[in-house]
Order: structure tokens, then C-alpha cells, then sequence
């Protein structure tokens, strides 16, 4: 009989890439230059009266129900400024956002270049939040979403991600305003931000984009074939042990 050592090994030959259905971080960083149409150049940490004129001139953000575009605050409570109204300048801005999208797609098992389109400035003041929702393909070759959050004073606000039967929460806020939380996840995976309690959430959204149209778009890691042989595999191997009288059966 095959060595159950090998047993595993083999079945671990499947597995194809690394990588997670989310990929998260902090980055420690040179503060950016934001400017918003309409308001001006926005401090960072965000200034509480400045928080109030994105609010001011932003819209309700909306979200899609099927082939619907609907603004119901009892699902979404966020305001949204569109990317072209938009402006993140900075000498070192461009070089610290690769290295957050390479550390992304690093995360989410993902090969061959990766590029970031940004698509919303999102502001979640004080009760804002969104139920548990999936994301539509904003772009051609998008296949994940990516969340940073700017230097912001606040307290709520966790992104929940959720895949198969696996949760995570993440807490992006960061006390420190020279260093940024960012989040991850495929397009495909349901998620949620929790109410805002306090102060206001400045946060970037941006489209993760395969850069070559021609290669399929990335999936999710998916292992459970893999982890249901392994367990099958250990489980047969502790019924034998145990038909032996083995004192080497593992205790828990």
C-alpha cells in the first residue's frame, strides 16, 4: 500500500496557485494629493467640515438589482463622487498603489499584470453602510474589487467579505495617517460594510482589471476537492490504526 505520506502529496499536486478569495494590508505611505471637483484639495486625516462639503456635493450611491439601478437607504446609505471628478496626484502616489495592487494580486493568487481603475471616491459618514451585496463587472477584463481607505477618523465601518462557506471581517481603519488599510476581493464574493458609527470613512474604489483581454478572468481558489481527499485519506488511516490497536492513534 502507498505511503499515506504520499497519498497526500499527490492530491496537493492539483492544487494550481496559492492565494485567497480576499487579500488585505496596511501600507505605510506618503500622503497623497486628493482633490475633489467642486470642493478643492481635500486634507489628510479628512477635516470634519470637509467631510461635510464631499457630502454636500456628492450623490446617493446606488446599487443594482438585477437589470434595476436602484437608491434605497435601507439597503445602501453611502455617498458617492465618480472618478472623473477625481484627482490623486503625489510624487510617490503612482509607485504606492502598485505596490498595493501587486501585494493584492499576490494575495488573491493572481499572475500577469494587474491594473487598478479607479471608479468611485466613496464617503460613509455617521450611520452610513451597505447590506451584504455582490459586486457587477464594472470593465472588460475586471474580475476584483479594491478598497482603500484614506486617512479618515472614524469607528465602525468593518468590511465583511464572505465566500462559499468562509467569512472574514477587516478593519481597515488605521490610527496612524501616514499608513493606509486596503482590502481585495473577487467580484463574485458577497460583502457588506458595517455602519458607520462615528465620524466619517474617505475610502477609494477601484476596479482590478486583467490587463490582457485575451487570458480567461481569475477565479477564486477553490480547494475543497482537495481538502475532502485529504480528510478522506486521514480518515481512512485512523480506521486502520485503530483496527491494529495502534497506540498511534493521535489523540485530539
Amino acid at each position: 500500500m502507498t505511503p499515506i505520506t504520499d497519498q497526500i502529496f499527490d492530491s496537493l499536486q492539483t492544487v494550481q496557485r496559492p492565494g485567497d478569495f480576499y487579500a488585505t494590508g496596511r501600507l505605510d505611505i506618503f500622503l497623497p494629493q486628493l482633490e475633489v471637483a467642486g470642493v478643492g484639495r481635500i486634507a489628510l486625516p479628512l477635516l470634519s467640515m470637509q467631510a461635510e462639503q464631499l457630502v454636500a456635493m456628492a450623490e446617493q450611491a446606488p446599487y443594482g438589482r438585477g437589470q434595476e439601478t436602484l437608491v434605497d437607504t435601507d439597503v445602501r446609505r453611502t455617498w458617492q463622487i465618480d472618478a472623473p471628478q477625481v484627482t490623486i496626484k503625489g510624487k510617490h502616489w503612482s509607485e504606492n498603489l502598485n505596490t498595493i495592487v501587486s501585494n493584492c494580486a499576490a494575495g488573491l493568487g493572481v499572475s500577469g499584470e494587474v491594473q487598478a481603475e479607479l471608479y468611485k471616491l466613496l464617503v460613509y459618514d455617521a450611520g452610513s453602510f451597505f447590506v451584504s451585496h455582490r459586486d457587477t463587472e464594472k470593465a472588460p477584463g475586471m474580475f476584483a474589487t479594491l478598497v482603500i481607505v484614506l486617512p479618515s477618523e472614524y469607528q465602525g465601518g468593518e468590511l465583511v467579505v464572505k465566500h462559499q462557506q468562509e467569512a472574514v471581517t477587516l478593519d481597515l481603519q488605521s490610527d496612524d495617517a501616514a499608513e493606509i488599510g486596503y482590502a481585495a476581493f473577487y467580484a463574485d464574493c458577497v460583502h457588506e460594510v458595517l455602519p458607520v458609527t462615528q465620524g466619517c470613512r474617505l475610502t477609494l474604489i477601484y476596479n482590478l482589471v486583467r490587463a490582457d483581454k485575451q487570458l480567461p478572468l481569475p477565479k477564486p481558489p477553490d480547494y475543497h476537492q482537495e481538502q475532502d481527499l485529504v480528510a478522506a485519506l486521514l480518515h481512512k488511516w485512523s480506521n486502520l490504526l485503530r483496527a491494529k490497536h495502534s497506540d498511534e492513534i493521535p489523540e485530539n
